[in-house]
Protein backbone atom coordinates (compact mmCIF):
# COMPACT_ATOMS: atom_id res chain seq x y z
CA UNK A 1 0.00 0.00 0.00
CA UNK A 2 1.52 3.32 -1.09
CA UNK A 3 1.44 6.33 1.36
CA UNK A 4 0.98 9.59 0.63
CA UNK A 5 3.36 11.74 2.79
CA UNK A 6 0.94 14.61 3.58
CA UNK A 7 -1.38 12.36 4.87
CA UNK A 8 0.81 11.41 7.93
CA UNK A 9 2.26 14.63 8.32
CA UNK A 10 1.37 16.39 12.20
CA UNK A 11 2.42 19.75 13.90
CA UNK A 12 3.24 19.77 17.41
CA UNK A 13 1.53 22.76 19.08
CA UNK A 14 2.22 23.94 22.79
CA UNK A 15 -0.64 25.18 24.38
CA UNK A 16 -1.45 27.36 27.37
CA UNK A 17 -3.60 25.54 30.10
CA UNK A 18 -6.72 27.54 29.52
CA UNK A 19 -6.37 26.04 25.57
CA UNK A 20 -5.82 22.49 27.68
CA UNK A 21 -9.00 22.91 29.55
CA UNK A 22 -10.91 23.94 26.33
CA UNK A 23 -9.73 21.50 24.04
CA UNK A 24 -7.96 18.65 25.41
CA UNK A 25 -8.88 17.93 29.13
CA UNK A 26 -12.44 15.95 28.29
CA UNK A 27 -10.40 13.69 26.19
CA UNK A 28 -7.77 12.91 28.83
CA UNK A 29 -10.30 12.24 31.16
CA UNK A 30 -11.86 9.87 28.92
CA UNK A 31 -8.79 8.32 27.48
CA UNK A 32 -6.86 8.00 31.19
CA UNK A 33 -8.93 6.26 34.07
CA UNK A 34 -8.67 8.44 36.99
CA UNK A 35 -6.23 7.08 38.80
CA UNK A 36 -3.29 7.54 36.51
CA UNK A 37 -4.71 11.54 35.71
CA UNK A 38 -3.15 14.13 37.53
CA UNK A 39 -5.67 16.37 39.13
CA UNK A 40 -6.37 20.14 37.01
CA UNK A 41 -4.94 22.26 39.56
CA UNK A 42 -1.49 20.67 39.55
CA UNK A 43 -1.33 20.43 36.07
CA UNK A 44 -2.14 24.37 36.42
CA UNK A 45 0.41 25.11 38.99
CA UNK A 46 2.79 22.88 37.30
CA UNK A 47 2.28 25.02 33.45
CA UNK A 48 2.00 28.39 35.32
CA UNK A 49 5.60 27.22 37.18
CA UNK A 50 7.12 26.41 33.43
CA UNK A 51 7.95 23.14 34.28
CA UNK A 52 4.79 21.20 32.49
CA UNK A 53 4.31 21.49 28.55
CA UNK A 54 1.32 20.71 26.91
CA UNK A 55 1.70 19.47 23.30
CA UNK A 56 -1.58 19.37 21.05
CA UNK A 57 -0.72 17.12 17.53
CA UNK A 58 -2.80 18.34 14.77
CA UNK A 59 -3.61 16.87 11.43
CA UNK A 60 -4.88 18.67 8.47
CA UNK A 61 -6.21 21.34 11.53
CA UNK A 62 -7.76 18.38 13.21
CA UNK A 63 -6.74 17.77 16.95
CA UNK A 64 -5.44 14.26 16.59
CA UNK A 65 -3.44 13.38 19.85
CA UNK A 66 -1.93 15.39 22.43
CA UNK A 67 0.92 14.92 24.86
CA UNK A 68 2.31 16.25 28.36
CA UNK A 69 5.76 16.80 28.86
CA UNK A 70 7.12 17.98 31.93
CA UNK A 71 11.30 19.54 32.33
CA UNK A 72 12.78 21.46 34.44
CA UNK A 73 16.26 22.65 33.09
CA UNK A 74 16.78 23.88 29.75
CA UNK A 75 19.05 21.07 27.92
CA UNK A 76 18.06 18.29 31.08
CA UNK A 77 15.80 15.40 30.92
CA UNK A 78 12.40 15.50 29.87
CA UNK A 79 9.65 13.35 31.16
CA UNK A 80 6.82 12.23 28.70
CA UNK A 81 4.52 12.07 31.41
CA UNK A 82 1.01 11.71 28.84
CA UNK A 83 1.32 10.90 25.11
CA UNK A 84 -2.45 9.38 23.14
CA UNK A 85 -3.81 9.60 20.18
CA UNK A 86 -7.67 10.00 20.11
CA UNK A 87 -9.33 7.06 19.27
CA UNK A 88 -10.49 7.46 16.07
CA UNK A 89 -7.29 8.24 14.46
CA UNK A 90 -5.11 5.20 15.96
CA UNK A 91 -3.97 2.79 13.66
CA UNK A 92 -3.03 5.08 11.16
CA UNK A 93 0.20 6.26 12.02
CA UNK A 94 0.45 9.45 13.91
CA UNK A 95 1.74 8.14 17.29
CA UNK A 96 5.02 7.50 15.48
CA UNK A 97 5.33 10.46 13.16
CA UNK A 98 4.52 12.40 16.54
CA UNK A 99 6.96 10.82 18.71
CA UNK A 100 9.46 10.91 15.68
CA UNK A 101 8.88 15.15 15.82
CA UNK A 102 9.27 15.01 19.60
CA UNK A 103 12.83 13.30 19.97
CA UNK A 104 13.60 15.68 16.51
CA UNK A 105 12.75 18.89 19.05
CA UNK A 106 14.15 17.31 21.85
CA UNK A 107 17.47 16.55 20.32
CA UNK A 108 19.64 19.30 22.34
CA UNK A 109 17.86 17.64 25.86
CA UNK A 110 20.06 15.13 27.81
CA UNK A 111 16.93 12.55 27.13
CA UNK A 112 13.31 11.56 27.35
CA UNK A 113 12.16 9.02 29.58
CA UNK A 114 8.58 7.54 29.77
CA UNK A 115 7.08 5.06 32.66
CA UNK A 116 4.93 1.89 30.88
CA UNK A 117 3.32 0.21 33.02
CA UNK A 118 4.65 -3.33 34.19
CA UNK A 119 3.84 -6.18 31.99
CA UNK A 120 2.08 -9.41 33.86
CA UNK A 121 0.33 -6.86 36.37
CA UNK A 122 -2.33 -6.11 34.16
CA UNK A 123 -5.41 -6.95 35.17
CA UNK A 124 -6.07 -9.05 32.38
CA UNK A 125 -4.40 -10.73 29.27
CA UNK A 126 -5.97 -8.17 27.07
CA UNK A 127 -4.14 -5.11 29.43
CA UNK A 128 -1.08 -6.94 29.64
CA UNK A 129 -1.14 -7.28 25.36
CA UNK A 130 -1.27 -3.81 25.31
CA UNK A 131 1.39 -2.97 27.61
CA UNK A 132 3.67 -4.85 24.99
CA UNK A 133 2.37 -3.58 22.06
CA UNK A 134 3.31 -0.27 24.05
CA UNK A 135 6.63 -1.57 24.95
CA UNK A 136 7.40 -2.99 21.49
CA UNK A 137 6.26 0.87 19.88
CA UNK A 138 8.63 2.85 21.95
CA UNK A 139 11.70 -0.12 21.83
CA UNK A 140 10.98 0.36 18.02
CA UNK A 141 11.79 3.96 18.24
CA UNK A 142 14.90 3.98 20.39
CA UNK A 143 14.00 4.12 23.98
CA UNK A 144 15.43 1.63 26.25
CA UNK A 145 14.94 -0.30 29.20
CA UNK A 146 16.74 0.95 32.55
CA UNK A 147 17.98 -1.35 35.37
CA UNK A 148 15.25 -0.99 37.44
CA UNK A 149 11.49 -0.92 37.89
CA UNK A 150 9.60 1.87 39.37
CA UNK A 151 6.83 2.06 42.12
CA UNK A 152 5.32 5.34 41.67
CA UNK A 153 1.49 5.84 43.46
CA UNK A 154 1.30 2.13 43.72
CA UNK A 155 1.26 1.02 40.30
CA UNK A 156 5.12 -0.59 39.11
CA UNK A 157 5.85 1.09 35.93
CA UNK A 158 8.83 -0.44 33.44
CA UNK A 159 11.32 3.22 33.11
CA UNK A 160 12.35 3.26 29.16
CA UNK A 161 14.83 6.02 28.36
CA UNK A 162 15.49 7.55 24.97
CA UNK A 163 19.16 9.21 25.11
CA UNK A 164 21.21 11.72 23.35
CA UNK A 165 24.04 11.64 26.34
CA UNK A 166 25.44 8.94 27.69
CA UNK A 167 25.40 9.44 31.48
CA UNK A 168 25.63 7.27 34.25
CA UNK A 169 22.09 5.56 35.21
CA UNK A 170 22.10 7.42 38.28
CA UNK A 171 22.45 10.92 37.80
CA UNK A 172 19.27 9.94 34.89
CA UNK A 173 17.33 8.93 38.37
CA UNK A 174 18.12 12.17 40.27
CA UNK A 175 17.48 14.66 37.61
CA UNK A 176 13.73 12.82 37.23
CA UNK A 177 13.32 12.33 40.51
CA UNK A 178 13.83 15.94 40.80
CA UNK A 179 11.07 16.51 37.90
CA UNK A 180 8.59 14.65 39.69
CA UNK A 181 9.50 16.47 43.10
CA UNK A 182 8.64 19.68 40.97
CA UNK A 183 5.10 18.83 39.61
CA UNK A 184 4.06 16.43 42.61
CA UNK A 185 5.98 17.72 45.57
CA UNK A 186 8.77 16.15 47.44
CA UNK A 187 6.73 15.00 50.63
CA UNK A 188 4.12 13.05 48.03
CA UNK A 189 6.86 11.57 46.01
CA UNK A 190 9.27 10.41 48.86
CA UNK A 191 6.00 8.77 50.27
CA UNK A 192 4.98 7.64 46.42
CA UNK A 193 8.15 6.61 45.17
CA UNK A 194 10.43 3.46 44.80
CA UNK A 195 13.03 2.88 42.83
CA UNK A 196 13.32 -1.63 42.24
CA UNK A 197 16.02 -3.72 41.57
CA UNK A 198 15.92 -6.12 39.31
CA UNK A 199 16.32 -8.45 41.90
CA UNK A 200 14.02 -7.68 44.18
CA UNK A 201 10.53 -9.62 44.12
CA UNK A 202 7.61 -7.96 44.38
CA UNK A 203 5.05 -9.76 46.61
Amino acid sequence: MVVNKKEMEVTLLYIDIEQFKKEIYDDYCVIFPEEERKPLKLIEIACLRGYMKIIKIVHDKELVGFMILNKIKENGYAVLDYFAILPQYQGRGFGTISLKDLLEQEKDSAGIFIEIEKIGLGKDETENKLRENRKQFYERLGFHKLDFDLLLFDVVYMPYMFSNLVIHQDIVINEIMEIYEAIAGKERIKKNCKFIKRKEILK
